[in-house]
């Protein structure tokens, strides 16, 4: 149960980052000739819709997620709800209840702000900086529940702050799918010349988007996989080792897939004849499909991996090396 729940909050907290990404550094600028009344206003809805729906999944999976986390504290079996001791006692004297806390005054201040801008069209940014600086932190903060906390203290910082920057990433990438795909359906249902230009220049940022995006995924996980996996042995070895093998091989699954869009499909989309154009745009929107639905069975398994020791704190690798290097 646990496993199911910290992926659908992972899954829907990328998503609302993913949203404000997109907006901030994917879709053409506000005052653009490719604002027509009906793109701005399809879009701003898409955008706030999707944004309150990722806030209140996470909210709902974020309160499912601290009544199971004091059932557990309990002893009490998983369908019990917990006492009310214990989860004074979790909110009060643990890490995962202050990072709760946290995060969750981080998701109703985001509601504020989506309340208060509101999700139709508008003359600027519909969704704000300033609610794009939540999402951030309330994606970022999730680092602060998973297995940074238990990384040995000298390494720690190095740890949270490369999972944080990990999550970031995905958010960045992955969330920012899902905006994509809509303006990718409407380009193709409503074939308008002002959704066109919105589709070519959206892809083109996206795909330069997701170099940084891809990069930094790339350098964080090799830290968290240094960190939490600690040896080649223990890939091979260890269960926890093989799922961290298979979220390394959907990534790189994806990756091929999204090369193929920014070497083949984006430049074709932007310069060659019609017919190719409307071949590129309905296998990019195909491919993003994919990407989504790839992206999905990492964040599954990501929440599985959440709720298993790691290989290194299990063998104390990690250990190991500190009082080497300290020797």
């Amino acid at each position: 149960m646990m496993a199911v729940v910290r992926s659908i909050h992972v899954g829907a907290t990328v998503i609302t980052a993913g949203v404000f990404a997109f907006q901030f550094l994917v879709a053409p600028g506000p005052h653009g000739r490719e604002w027509t009344a009906a793109v701005r206003y399809q879009l701003g809805r898409c955008l706030g819709s999707a944004a309150w729906w990722g806030l209140s999944v996470a909210f709902l999976t974020w309160l499912i997620w601290l009544a199971l986390v004091a059932t557990t504290m309990s002893g009490g079996p998983s369908g019990q709800l917990p006492d009310l001791g214990v989860l004074r006692t979790v909110l009060a004297q643990t890490a995962f209840g202050y990072a709760w806390t946290l995060r969750c005054a981080l998701i109703v201040l985001l509601a504020i702000v989506l309340a208060r801008r509101g999700n139709g069209p508008s003359t600027g940014h519909p969704l704000g900086a300033g609610g794009a600086l939540i999402a951030a932190a309330l994606l970022a903060g999730l680092a602060w529940t998973g297995h940074a906390v238990g990384t040995e203290i000298s390494l720690r910082p190095l740890h949270l702050a490369s999972d944080a920057l990990h999550l970031l990433g995905a958010g960045v990438w992955l969330g920012a799918l899902v905006p994509l795909l809509f303006v990718l359906s409407r380009t193709r249902t409503q074939p308008t010349q002002a959704w066109d230009i919105v589709a070519v220049t959206a892809t083109r940022r996206f795909s330069r988007l997701g170099v940084v995006a891809v990069a930094t995924l790339l350098v964080t996980g090799l830290i968290n996989g240094w960190l939490l996996v600690g040896s080649w042995a223990a890939v091979a070895g260890t269960f926890y080792g093989q799922l961290v093998a298979a979220k390394l091989a959907l990534f790189s699954l994806i990756l091929v897939i999204a090369a193929f869009n920014r070497l083949q499909l984006v430049p074709t989309m932007r310069m060659g004849a019609a017919r190719a154009r409307d071949t590129a745009l309905h296998t990019l929107w195909r491919n993003v499909i994919l990407e989504i639905s790839l992206g999905a069975i990492i964040v599954a398994v990501v929440g599985v991996l959440g709720t298993m020791p790691p290989s290194a704190h299990l063998h104390g690798v990690v250990r190991h090396q500190m009082h080497t290097v300290a020797d």
